[in-house]
């Protein structure tokens, strides 16, 4: 039996968790794969000696829509058989997914917009969802994992302000209601069923008097569940407006 580290993040600016050394406590667990989410970057203005001493052989960028916004990194040990940009089609991903085929197990990283500014916006958001939702229902039979920042909070108990609009409409919300009807386990439910528990706030302020919301999550296939040996919240890593979330599992 082998043991599977996945570690998810919103760092909010890798260049900068770089030079600030932030991303250590994150490889000092040794994961054996880590998706970044909101890198603001793409590969061509990395460090390149930062990637040649790092213990990952096989690495992946996707730009964002600007320096400002955007972008997915996916580090890991193991080159995966097959990696995609998108679920169906050449632009319905947004540049927000990339989908890793691996031996034994499929692993969509994702990084949902967030919606805000304009009916426009948050009806490409959805829109994004249900090309996503379209793709995890086609391959629900697979041994899939689901992760990243989803950019909606699902239960009440996963928000602090029940007012908030964006990441808290029904529309959003039932995202991920569908996500569960095809079988999909929240991973980090399966051990903490307690409310308060966020992985995203506004400012630091926000995070002492926890304030925010679950935004952030690992989704398994009910092929999956059984083998998921914890789901937990890296508090600890405390440098981003979003912490750090980890799944292990036993294959």
């Amino acid at each position: 039996m082998s043991k599977l580290k996945i570690i998810s993040w919103n760092a909010n600016g890798i260049r900068t968790r770089i030079k600030n050394k932030d991303l250590n406590p994150i490889f000092e667990k040794e994961p054996d794969v880590i998706l970044f989410q909101e890198t603001k970057t793409d590969y061509e203005k990395m460090d390149k000696k930062f990637l040649d001493k790092i213990d990952y052989d096989y690495y992946y960028f996707l730009k964002g829509e600007s320096t400002r916004t955007g972008g997915l990194a996916t580090f890991t040990k193991e080159k995966p058989n097959i990696i995609k940009r998108f679920f169906k089609s050449s632009n319905d991903a947004l540049g927000r997914a990339s989908v890793l085929e691996y031996d034994n197990f499929t692993l969509i990283h994702i990084y949902a917009p967030l919606g805000s500014g304009n009916k426009a916006k948050l009806e490409e958001k959805l829109e994004y969802l249900y090309n996503f939702l379209h793709f995890a229902q086609k391959n629900s039979d697979k041994n899939l994992i689901i992760a990243g920042d989803f950019n909606i909070a699902h239960k009440e108990k996963d928000i602090s302000n029940l007012d908030t609009k964006i990441t808290f409409t029904d529309g959003e919300r039932e995202i991920l209601d569908k996500l569960e009807s095809f079988g999909f386990v929240d991973a980090f439910r399966l051990f903490n069923d307690e409310g308060e528990q966020y992985t995203s706030w506004k400012n630091q302020e926000a995070r002492k008097d926890n304030e925010g919301s679950r935004l952030d999550y690992f989704f398994v296939s009910k092929s999956l569940k059984d083998k998921v040996k914890s789901c937990t919240i890296l508090n600890e890593i405390n440098n981003s407006k979003h912490a750090p979330i980890e799944l292990i599992l036993d294959f």
